[in-house]
């Protein structure tokens, strides 16, 4: 059984710091009007439907080497599904089945 929920809100609660801010800005360019709420040594960031972090997009921010794996290191909580995770992008959707932006990397 394959069910999509379409614009369900997924989100991260980020570690306070270099990479997640550079994380929070890497999507705040493909989804303009995310919700990023700021609190003391933590930062949450919801998006409606899914969720994509470009890894060189975040290199861009950081102006240095990141890798995905080193989201890790900083996600404290999430919410939807890790849907895709690999060198390229992290994709947090509700449905299983989405890849990301396959072709937009």
């Amino acid at each position: 059984m394959n069910v999509r929920v379409d614009r369900s809100i997924v989100g991260i609660e980020l570690m306070a710091g270099e990479e997640c801010d550079a994380i929070v800005s890497a999507v705040l360019e493909d989804v303009p009007d995310a919700s990023v709420v700021s609190l003391p040594g933590l930062v949450q960031l919801d998006v409606p439907d899914r969720m994509i972090i470009k890894t060189s997009v975040v290199i861009e921010y950081l102006g240095r080497d990141w890798d995905s794996r080193d989201l890790n290191q900083v996600v404290s909580a999430y919410r939807g599904y890790f849907t895709r995770w690999d060198e390229d992008q992290v994709v947090l959707s509700w449905d299983h089945d989405d890849q990301g932006d396959v072709n937009d990397v």
